[in-house]
């Protein structure tokens, strides 16, 4: 009887171990962004690639074109906080800036393409959601989306070398879509890069000298580098 309860006190001993070893193995595999709060602040920084700007003529000038525009810089500030481990709410609010390149199009049945120097800058806050697959966990992969407004500047100094001095300003209602991807670095720490569409509500027509003139909403490619800290 003795080396019986002797045995199970030796399995017993055995099976705590075994228990032990694989908790400390849990925690140590266990990534650092788990042992933090919810709630977290970031920055972003790297570029914008509008989409060209599609416009229509009507009246004493007909046709239609593009306006395209080179790569620039984008740089946001966000705050967030987590629901739970798959979904978090996300404010951001971000600004980008990229220069003016040139149209091309055909008026009156004549193909026309000048260079144009100016500017695009568009200053813009969402309120996004958004969704980890995978959890909070060292290797975070995320989609998401979110609404909000952007006030886009836009200035125009000449066309195919003619100066003309344009500005316009106006505020719109815009939407984006992300896709981004978390690396834990440091118990608090995390980078990764983040991919986003934006379309601007910036549609809309005029009238000047019997030339009729009408213009599509705004869309951005914008592509960054983010750094995050986890309260």
């Amino acid at each position: 009887m003795l080396e019986r309860n002797g045995t199970y006190v030796a399995a017993a001993l055995l099976l705590s171990v075994l228990l032990l070893a694989q908790e400390a193995h849990g925690q140590v595999m266990q990534p650092a962004m788990m042992n933090v709060g919810r709630a977290y602040v970031g920055a972003s920084a790297g570029v914008v690639i509008p989409n060209d700007l599609h416009a229509t003529f009507g009246g004493g000038i007909a046709g239609s074109g593009d306006f395209s525009f080179k790569a620039g810089g984008a740089g946001t500030g966000f705050i967030g906080y987590h629901f739970n481990d798959m979904l978090a709410g996300e404010g951001e609010l971000g600004v980008t800036s990229a220069d003016s390149d040139k149209f091309s199009g055909t008026l009156n049945g004549v193909p026309v393409t000048a260079t144009i120097d100016g500017s695009l800058t568009t200053v813009f806050a969402f309120a996004n959601l958004i969704v980890t697959p995978l959890g909070r966990s060292g290797f975070s992969p995320y989609i998401g989306g979110g609404i909000g407004f952007a006030s886009v500047d836009d200035t125009i100094n000449s066309i195919g070398g003619v100066g003309v001095a344009s500005t316009g300003r106006e505020t719109d209602f815009a939407a984006n879509l992300m896709l981004g991807l978390d690396f834990a670095v440091a118990d608090r720490w995390s980078v990764g890069a983040r991919y986003r569409f934006v379309w601007i509500n910036t549609a809309s027509s005029a009238s000047a000298g019997g030339i009729n003139a009408s213009i599509d909403d705004l869309t951005a490619h914008v592509i960054t580098a983010t750094a995050t800290f986890h309260f």
